[in-house]
């Protein structure tokens, strides 16, 4: 039987903020959602050290499949807590228990999508998404030695949430 997970009604939004609880409930600061082709959707997070990546692309929306990221992350963080470690890099988790899709439900806004790129509420002050922006770009800034192409993620949400926010672009 597939988790009762993929039943919920929970939208990106709710998710995203769902997860952004999460992470700081494990005092987990760096982290995005990135939308991927299609229903895709992985999640990325700094944890001991390194970078941790879930991706879900199997589920027929971005909901569910941003669902699936946060309950396996949420496992995985939970097992942590209790000393349960271990080595799973490269594999691969699927489930061919796919739910039926509700198409009446919208695609997750640009908005919504760069809200979680940045891992702010939809709500944040312009300010204030500046401000994370400045730390994980600072971090992930190329010359820095970060990650180029998150990087530009980053950028691109600022951008997007910018011209929401305060208009123009």
């Amino acid at each position: 039987m597939p988790s009762e997970i993929m039943f919920t009604k929970k939208t990106v939004t709710e998710t995203l903020s769902d997860i952004r609880k999460m992470f700081r409930g494990h005092g987990i600061e760096d982290h995005e959602a990135v939308p991927g082709e299609g229903t895709a959707y992985s999640i990325r997070y700094f944890n001991s050290q390194t970078w941790v990546e879930i991706e879900s692309r199997l589920q027929p929306t971005k909901a569910q499949n941003l669902r699936q990221c946060f309950q396996v992350i949420d496992s995985l963080l939970r097992w942590q807590v209790r000393g349960v470690s271990g080595l799973a890099s490269g594999q691969a988790f699927m489930t061919n228990a796919l739910v039926p899709t509700d198409t009446t439900h919208a695609k997750a806004s640009e908005f919504v999508e760069a809200c979680g790129t940045l891992g702010v509420d939809p709500d944040t002050s312009i300010e204030e998404i500046r401000d994370v922006y400045r730390v994980k770009a600072k971090r992930a800034h190329p010359d820095a030695g970060g990650d180029a192409e998150r990087f530009k993620r980053l950028t691109r949400a600022l951008e997007v949430i910018e011209k929401v926010k305060i208009g123009g672009k």
